[in-house]
């Protein structure tokens, strides 16, 4: 394998953002605080990364907020956290570092990406990882949870209040998206798709193409934009090796493949950032979910961590 894209010179910047409003399934707010328990920093720096927590942004209790409209629960509140982290994400890649967002519900990437593409006036690909499509909008949902959402407002579609996070302008060219390990599609998503011409390189491709066809669409992606952001949902992983997922998934991507394919992209792609959510740790399994997670993260941005690592730091004579 070739040596990594990525340079330990570039500093991280770890934002935790505690958000639970945008689903219903609680546990992933402590999702950040769980990380940092299961040692994320420490963990990150022993694989070569540079990198510092930043704390977390405060977000407003879901007892002490009104919900707002249905098919847009907890908007305001979304909305207003997501444009801090946007903005705190834009500084952060703009004065040289990368940055891993721990959430926290899927639709914190709403903000991570708008700073990211920011930085990048727009020029920026996204690969999207999760066993759903995230591309409703307050027109087609069928919860009002907006962690379904958001995917749909960073290319401009939907509610402008979640489309103009971070400025009016649109944060991801439909073109420049590829979505991994769909599995389960609501009928206005694949109708998206099919519109836009969207890729979506699903569960089924992976199952009937093998990595070779995920390799040559993230080959293509990146040869068409100076950086990538990642944004990991853990329910596109198996239930085996990620109890941990807010949404356990009994037929996602298998250890090999996910920790494959991560690997492959730190060594060939500029990833500029990385998101990590719907991790609840109180469905995980002696933190497994959560180790996984810090493998996945040190992977992407082309450095190494994983069990093995782990046994022989613990075993060196």
């Amino acid at each position: 394998m070739p040596m990594s894209h990525q340079s330990s010179d570039h500093p991280i910047t770890l934002i935790g953002v505690p958000l639970d409003l945008g689903a219903k399934n609680l546990g992933v707010n402590i999702g950040p605080e769980a990380f940092r328990h299961q040692n994320i920093v420490t963990k990150l720096r022993k694989s070569g990364l540079s990198l510092s927590d930043s704390g977390n942004i405060a977000v407003g209790d879901r007892t002490e907020l009104d919900p707002g409209l249905p098919n847009l629960r907890y908007l305001d509140e979304i909305v207003r956290v997501n444009t801090k982290l946007a903005a705190q994400t834009e500084a952060a890649i703009t004065s040289g570092h990368k940055v891993v967002v721990i959430g926290g519900d899927h639709s914190v990437n709403l903000g991570a990406m708008s700073g990211a593409s920011a930085s990048q006036n727009g020029n920026i690909g996204l690969i999207y990882f999760d066993a759903h499509g995230d591309m409703n909008t307050a027109d087609t949902t069928l919860s009002g949870n907006i962690h379904g959402m958001h995917l749909a407002s960073l290319m401009g579609f939907g509610a402008p209040e979640l489309a103009h996070v971070h400025g009016e302008q649109t944060k991801l060219a439909t073109d420049q998206l590829l979505h991994v390990g769909g599995s389960d599609w609501d009928q206005a998503e694949l109708d998206l798709i099919k519109r836009e011409n969207l890729h979506a390189f699903t569960l089924f491709d992976l199952l009937t193409q093998g990595l070779g066809g995920l390799i040559t669409a993230i080959d293509e992606l990146n040869s068409r934009v100076p950086a990538i952001w990642i944004s990991l949902d853990l329910d596109c992983i198996d239930q085996i090796y990620a109890p941990g997922a807010g949404m356990p998934n009994a037929k996602g991507m298998t250890y090999r493949e996910i920790a494959t394919v991560a690997e492959y992209i730190g060594h060939h792609c500029n990833v500029i950032g990385v998101d990590v959510v719907e991790y609840n740790p109180l469905q995980d399994q002696l933190g497994k979910t959560a180790e996984l997670g810090i493998e996945l993260i040190a992977k992407f941005l082309g450095h190494n961590y994983s069990w093995y690592t782990g046994y022989m730091d613990q075993n060196q004579l």
